[in-house]
């Protein structure tokens, strides 16, 4: 619970190692000029911890380091944490190497070679860190998951990146990232230690006897439910087992115990026995198409015999005509000329201009007539015995069509019937379904059978357990905490002078800010002005929280590190190099800040190390002592050689 940093490394593309060294439970400063990669230690300490996107800035620094590497220490332990670079172009490094029990930086990363992964890595330090078993209880109304407390959370409490350390609206490291804050807020209890170390091993004991209280009650209801509706409900189970044919329509229960019996007689699995055809092989489909070809012949010979009809009616008009033009051309006999001529009419006997036919033409033609008479009369007969033949055979295909009818009639009734009765097959197994479930499931609660007595003892054991866990309670905890972090709060901004800090000052777990109580009322940080303010209220804040954490040996790193504490005063196109701390307010007031950092550090019952990277340097001797390096005059993170190196390559 003690993890401090003894130092950083890069390693070039080449294997060169370029390292910073820190010291334990002190100030350590990384001073120089801008753009020599100061804030990128921030950065290179978050990604080592396990964070899975790389913010390291791109460019030089991406462009010439092949790995990132640094050493923990725990109470004396050193453990290395490797990461490969993902390049000018990536954002995550998946070649993570984890180390323990190791006391220097390796000369050259050759034996950095993959055994974690981001998230082990992650669950490696909250194993170190001793982050007991958690998991965070939103309120039943909260629309969201459990967060287990883990060193993923704790890290947001040790480092101040340049963009939020001067933030009037985010208080703590990534809190403007989608599900931090909320992260940030579920967890807050668990590392102020307003819970007790076995506060999750209670919960879960809570939630399980909690889940076995709700299986008995939901026992007990339905047992007392079926109870009350038992004799309903097996009365209504008769009557449709009645109306099924399960049970004699004359059975009736007059108690319940009586019903009961019935069901159990109407519930015995029977045989069901379903009629069958009388003629199996007479099935409707082949009566359909046999009906189907009986209209279809009956149709041919109504055809045919209306054919033959009309036949017969033809001759007999033609035997009409021929007769009659027979008759006439008999009489020709009578109207013959003595001479025989052809052009002299035989009654005026005047010249015709048109000649009449010659008695030889008509007496052909009368022939002719004759013939055709006789063949007319010579079919007659055999057509009328042709009509007669197919009269009989419509006859007959009428009965049969009328029989097939029938059939169809019939085959149609017996498959309503076997419907109907398969129906009721049906029906009855329904009913029987039902009653077997009822008689499966029905339980009569009696005064002794202890469901009762085993109700009433879980319940005991929920309620002791949530006395122990009560959330009033757990509320006071998390409020005295706050309490105590808002003295220190307060004591360390009427030091560092920052406006309203003689007001009684608080973290808001709510919102994430301090807030100023002042006589007109809560003053949240976003509404009080200042840079210098919004700088120093950070880190008045982060010291008060720290000082709570390590007092209760909170598993919470024991580093703070801040990136650019004086740019409200400095920002880095004043950079002065060394001032004095005394020739003007912001010199003042920077030293004043370095001053609280260096002695909060200095009490010995702090074990608290803090980093800072700054432009600034001061030139007391205090001050000169947590130098740990000092960037100006081209010395950088990332040596001049490296990139050249790396443009070479």
């Amino acid at each position: 619970m003690s993890i401090q940093v003894r130092g950083i490394a890069i390693y070039s593309r080449s294997g060169e190692k370029r390292e910073t060294r820190f010291k334990l439970n002190s100030l350590n400063v990384v001073t120089g000029a801008s753009k020599t990669g100061k804030s990128a230690l921030l950065d290179i300490v978050d990604f080592c911890w396990g964070r899975d996107e790389c913010t390291v800035p791109r460019g030089e620094i991406r462009n010439g380091v092949s790995w990132f590497a640094v050493l923990f220490d725990n109470a004396g332990e050193g453990i290395l944490v490797a990461r490969h670079n993902p390049g000018p172009s990536g954002n995550d490094g998946d070649e993570i190497y984890f180390e323990r029990n190791v006391e220097e930086f390796p000369d050259a990363p050759t034996e950095f070679v993959k055994n974690m992964t981001a998230a082990a890595l992650r669950s490696k330090f909250s194993g170190i860190l001793g982050i007991a078993e958690n998991l965070s209880d939103p309120e039943p109304a909260a629309n969201r998951r459990q967060v287990e407390a883990s060193a993923g959370q704790a890290i947001f409490f040790s480092l101040q990146a340049q963009d939020e350390i001067a933030s009037r609206r985010l208080l703590f490291h990534r809190q403007g990232e989608t599900g931090i804050a909320q992260a940030i807020r579920d967890t807050f209890p668990y590392f102020l230690g307003a819970m007790g170390e076995d506060y999750f091993l209670k919960k879960k004991r809570l939630d399980d006897a909690k889940f076995r209280l709700r299986k008995l009650e939901r026992e007990l209801t339905e047992a007392r439910a079926l109870a009350n509706e038992a004799s309903g409900t097996a009365i209504s189970l008769v009557s449709e087992a009645r109306r099924v044919g399960l049970l004699d329509s004359n059975a009736f229960a007059e108690t319940p115990d009586a019903a009961r019996e019935m069901l159990r007689q109407a519930a015995i699995p029977r045989s069901l026995s379903y009629a069958t055809l009388a003629n199996p092989e007479a099935d409707l489909a082949d009566l359909e198409d046999r009906r189907r070809q009986l209209r279809s012949e009956l149709q041919e010979i109504r055809e045919e015999i209306k054919q033959l009809n009309r036949l017969v009616s033809d001759a007999s008009a033609f035997e009409r005509e021929a007769d009659e033009q027979r008759v006439r051309l008999a009489s020709i006999e009578l109207l013959v000329t003595a001479d025989g001529s052809h052009d002299t009419c035989p009654l005026c006997e005047s010249h015709l201009k048109t000649p009449v036919p010659t008695v030889d033409d008509m007496r052909r033609s009368l022939s002719g007539l004759e013939l055709q008479l006789r063949s007319v009369r010579k079919d007659s007969p055999r057509v009328q015995a042709r009509i007669s033949d197919l009269e009989a055979m419509r006859t007959q295909r009428e009965v049969e069509l009328e029989t097939v009818q029938t059939d169809i009639t019939t085959r149609i009734a017996e498959n309503e019937r076997l419907r109907i009765e398969q129906d009721q097959f049906t029906e009855q197994a329904r009913v029987a379904g039902r009653i077997s479930y009822y008689l499966d499931n029905v339980r009569i609660v009696a005064e002794d059978n202890g469901l009762r007595l085993r109700v009433a003892r879980v319940q005991a054991e929920v309620d002791a357990l949530n006395a122990e866990l009560d959330q009033d309670a757990l509320n006071e905890r998390v409020s005295s905490a706050i309490s105590v972090v808002g003295r220190d709060l307060t004591t360390f901004a009427t030091a560092l002078r920052l406006e309203h800090g003689e007001n009684s000052l608080r973290i808001d777990l709510r919102n994430l800010t301090v807030v100023a109580d002042t006589i007109h009322g809560p003053l949240p940080l976003a509404q009080i002005g200042s840079g210098e303010n919004w700088v120093g209220y950070h880190v008045a804040a982060h010291l008060a929280l720290h000082r709570l954490f390590r007092a209760r040996a909170r598993p919470v790193p024991a580093f703070l590190m801040l990136d650019q504490p004086s740019q409200a005063h400095y920002p880095p196109e004043r950079d002065l190099g060394q001032i004095s701390g005394s020739e003007d307010e912001d010199q003042v007031a920077v030293a004043r800040l370095y001053r609280v950092l260096y002695d909060y550090c200095a009490d010995p019952n702090q074990n608290m190390q803090i980093i800072v990277a700054d432009h600034v340097e001061l030139l007391d001797e205090w001050f000169r002592s947590i130098i740990a390096e000092r960037w100006r005059d081209g010395i950088k993170l990332v040596p001049l050689s490296w990139s050249t190196t790396s443009e070479d390559q």
